[in-house]
């Protein structure tokens, strides 16, 4: 489990809003958002992240751009979504950086590996673990 981690990126995985700091605190403000957002699953390609994905054009997330991360074996794979056609990436911190959002559906030795890495800083996506 990654509660120990102390991000002021951290979200309840039930909250589909912007983060947003604010200048007199230190934790996140959430407000709702119309503006879509870049979503990255890492482990989409497997059960619990088919999951993920399929939770998400079911209950409408607000997805600018979705993008797939997974291992070398399902890098270039195209899978269709709600989202248009995605093409699998090989897993990256910094390529995930660029979401706003991370689902990890990952078992929990990647995601204490990554996670923190991936949330880190004030330019970090929000990481929503389901190991």
């Amino acid at each position: 489990s990654l509660s120990s981690f102390t991000s002021s990126r951290t979200v309840p995985a039930t909250t589909y809003t912007r983060p947003i700091r604010s200048a007199s605190s230190p934790t996140t403000i959430l407000h709702m958002s119309a503006a879509p957002l870049n979503v990255g699953v890492v482990g989409a390609t497997g059960a619990v992240g088919k999951e993920i994905v399929g939770c998400l054009e079911k209950r409408d997330f607000p997805v600018n751009n979705l993008r797939i991360f997974g291992s070398e074996r399902s890098a270039g794979k195209e899978i269709d979504t709600k989202f248009g056609k995605v093409t699998v990436e090989l897993f990256g911190e910094e390529a995930a950086r660029e979401c706003d959002v991370v689902f990890l559906a990952v078992d929990g030795d990647f995601s204490l590996a990554h996670a923190e890495n991936i949330c880190k800083g004030d330019d970090g996506a929000v990481v929503i673990d389901n190991s």
